[in-house]
């Protein structure tokens, strides 16, 4: 049976949606790092580098700012290959501005440090209107 359990968080961009995890305890720039068409970390060397952010939940420390965040964000949503949703611990005011221009949910300030309690792969409910996130285990 998958372990399932609450945490909660404050909202930064309102909405819910839900998809596989992507953890890392690191920062990602949007610009220069993931390839909106593909979806993918083309950062050499970054701990999510070749991963895949379509349709998956990015659990990240914080965006590196850029103003070309809420571009590259909009064209990855346009392209069907942006996050769902965002869990950060830093929020950078830029991916803020993308997430809420996109309709992407973002959340922060969790109860549980995100990195000891959601591993890559946990499906996971980010309700950003009701400010927490729902993680189910996979085993």
């Amino acid at each position: 049976m998958s372990e399932v359990f609450e945490v909660k968080g404050r909202s930064v961009v309102k909405g819910r949606a839900e998809g596989d995890a992507l953890v890392a305890d690191a920062t990602l720039s949007f610009w220069g790092e993931v390839d909106a068409v593909t979806g993918k970390v083309i950062a050499v060397g970054h701990p999510l580098e070749g991963e895949s952010l379509r349709g998956r939940v990015l659990v990240i420390r914080s965006t590196k700012g850029s103003s070309g965040t809420p571009m590259t964000l909009n064209l990855a949503k346009l392209e069907g290959t942006a996050p769902v949703a965002f869990i950060n611990v830093e929020v950078d005011s830029l991916a803020a501005l993308g997430c809420i221009v996109n309709h992407i949910p973002m959340i922060t300030d969790l109860e549980r440090d995100p990195f000891t309690s959601i591993r890559t792969g946990d499906r996971v409910l980010v309700d950003a209107v009701d400010g927490f996130v729902r993680v189910t285990r996979r085993d």
